[in-house]
């Protein structure tokens, strides 16, 4: 029989969740993610368009495109 080593001890404590988490994440199957809120943003077809033809242009998506913004606007 073998020794379990130090990181395979630290692996099995990752995928038992005996990690630290900050209130602003959650565990789905052994990946830490930050909570996020989901909800239904209305927008004229044009500026949904442009938008998506941004995020294509910086190689991103629509998504992080509007958070990022949002972080820069109001968080900074």
């Amino acid at each position: 029989m073998s020794k379990g080593n130090k990181l395979g001890d630290f692996a099995k404590s990752l995928a038992n969740g005996n990690h630290g988490n900050t209130p602003l994440q959650e565990i789905k199957k052994g990946v830490v993610k930050p909570i996020e809120k989901t909800f239904l943003l209305s927008l004229k077809e044009e500026k949904l368009t442009v938008l998506k033809q941004m995020a294509l242009d910086k190689k991103t998506s629509v998504r992080s495109l509007i958070n990022k913004c949002i972080d820069e606007m109001y968080f900074k």
